[in-house]
């Protein structure tokens, strides 16, 4: 492995007028690896590390071109990096966070890219005294998972939150086409718990009937538009998705009893037959969905 980075390193340093000198991705799936992907094909860093869980992740990585060099080590990975960015699960980064400081540069930028913020940023609070840590979210991502997947483009346009304010994590993410915006940790998790983890979980929720199963006997649920897009958010990778839930679980709770006072109602409306509350359930929906995603804005 040590011999295989050396030869890598050499063709990276003919990279011309890099950002940094090397940046260390801790997780490369399929956003870890479309930052590496995005990194070298917009120059932002001489040298891209990986840290990885499985041999075959390293072999797939560098059959992508998505990193100059690999190791299992997390601490051989982040040592002498400019900038690390956890991409793994939330639980996963929290117990990163725990032993990473030892061994980071003194000047070293730390990013996550979670999905909830919270608990990382706790995390990051207690035992990254000292160390630039800034809490991210890329709104990218694809029901897809695996580094086989990774698109240096993934970033363009996207937005991408941050959780305080840092020149250099700003000026990384626009390097990678992205839209900053800022957001404190609690703000971002009430925003996605409604905006992000609601939608799966009423797709997951739609696909655990078995009367599709009998239906689709006809051959034609599949070709559903309605269904389409909750069919591709349930396909999201299932031990991924537990994770951000129960790291982003208080914000969902509230999310669900909102959803649930609402089902709630129409169903006491479906009962009895009362069409008028029914159009007014209908009509609420119709004028905040307009207001919060215009035609013109899909």
């Amino acid at each position: 492995m040590q011999r295989l980075l050396a030869v890598l390193y050499k063709g990276a340093a003919e990279i011309k007028r890099p950002v940094f000198n090397k940046i260390c991705i801790v997780g490369v799936g399929l956003i870890g690896g479309s930052i590496g992907l995005a990194v070298k094909k917009r120059k932002v860093a001489k040298f891209v590390m990986g840290v990885v869980r499985r041999r075959q992740t390293v072999a797939e990585a560098f059959r992508r071109g998505a990193l100059h060099g690999a190791t299992m080590d997390l601490c051989e990975g982040v040592r002498d990096a400019d900038v690390v960015l956890l991409c793994s699960p939330v639980s996963t980064i929290v117990k990163q966070i725990k032993i990473l400081r030892p061994f980071l540069k003194p000047d070293a930028l730390v990013m996550d890219v979670a999905s909830s913020k919270t608990m990382v940023d706790d995390a990051a609070r207690k035992y990254l005294r000292g160390v630039r840590f800034v809490g991210c979210h890329p709104m990218a991502g694809s029901a897809k998972t695996g580094v086989i997947h990774a698109d240096a483009d993934l970033f363009c346009d996207a937005m991408c939150f941050l959780t305080n304010a840092d020149r250099e994590a700003e000026s990384f993410w626009k390097a990678l086409g992205s839209k900053i915006f800022y957001l404190t940790p609690k703000q971002h998790d009430e925003w996605v718990a409604r905006t992000s983890h609601m939608p799966h979980i009423l797709s997951f929720a739609l696909f655990q009937s078995g009367g599709f199963r009998k239906l689709d006997r006809f051959g034609l649920t599949a070709s559903n538009p309605s269904l389409q897009d909750l069919a591709r958010l349930a396909k999201s990778d299932p031990k991924l998705w537990a994770d951000i839930f129960l790291s982003n679980r208080m914000e969902i709770l509230k999310s669900l009893a909102e959803h649930q006072a609402g089902i709630s109602r129409l169903k006491e409306s479906l009962r009895a037959g009362r069409a008028g509350e029914i159009e007014k359930f209908i009509m609420k929906a119709n004028t905040l969905s307009h207001q919060l995603v215009p035609e013109e804005s899909r």
